[in-house]
């Protein structure tokens, strides 16, 4: 998933009797791209319209995000659910993930099909302030006799972030016959504001698929 600009519903749940609160946060969002373009393949060949919608508690989020190729290609329209916590501390945020992949419209097979979800688990990591690195690694567990794993990291320097994306074995799923490196390259945002209320986020990146022999020039906004 791209970087959001998100507006947000706060809705108070319940006071802790140390006197502090627990808040519920509804968040809409949506990107909309020149290309759908994950882990260093374009699915759609198509501009793309992201929405996505979660609910977070404390640590806790669960939520939906899907792609749709403005051109009603089926290889460009996804719907993932995902459960999510994270944990806050001053040595950075720790993330525990769960993402069930689906491609609705592929003619193969039923949504309610167990043959029609990919689940991944991830574990994420991100820096502070004063060290600006993320990082990431998931692993398919369902359909996937590869058990895929893929590992992303990223440094941050102001609004540009450099990020380098590989699987470390063979993998059917990412067409790899051992470790390889999917996506690098760098990715700019920047918050254009049109109202003291609303702005737009403009995404822009450029990736490389080393593996593939691709070149990918990516922009959009968000809001």
């Amino acid at each position: 998933m791209t970087t959001k600009l998100k507006y947000a519903l706060l809705l108070p749940l319940v006071f802790l009797t140390l006197s502090s609160e627990l808040f519920a946060q509804v968040t809409l969002g949506t990107d909309v791209m020149n290309r759908y373009v994950w882990r260093g393949t374009d699915f759609g060949n198509s501009p793309s319209v992201q929405p996505d919608i979660n609910f977070s508690s404390g640590g806790f989020e669960i939520g939906a995000w899907a792609a749709f190729a403005t051109n009603g290609n089926p290889a460009g329209t996804e719907v993932d659910l995902y459960a999510a916590y994270t944990i806050e501390s001053t040595a950075g945020a720790f993330q525990f993930l769960l993402t069930d992949y689906t491609f609705p419209e592929d003619p193969m097979n039923s949504y309610f099909s167990s043959s029609s979800h990919f689940v991944e688990l991830g574990f994420g990591y991100s820096g502070t302030e004063s060290f600006p690195v993320n990082f990431f690694i998931g692993s398919f567990v369902t359909n996937d006799d590869d058990n895929s794993i893929y590992s992303r990291i990223g440094y941050e320097i102001g609004n540009v972030e450099l990020f380098l994306g590989f699987t470390p074995s063979k993998s059917d799923l990412y067409g790899t016959t051992g470790a390889a490196i999917l996506d690098t390259g760098f990715s700019v945002s920047k918050e254009l504001k049109i109202t003291n209320l609303f702005s737009l986020n403009l995404i822009g990146s450029m990736i490389a698929n080393p593996n593939t022999d691709n070149l990918y020039f990516l922009f959009g906004f968000g809001f």
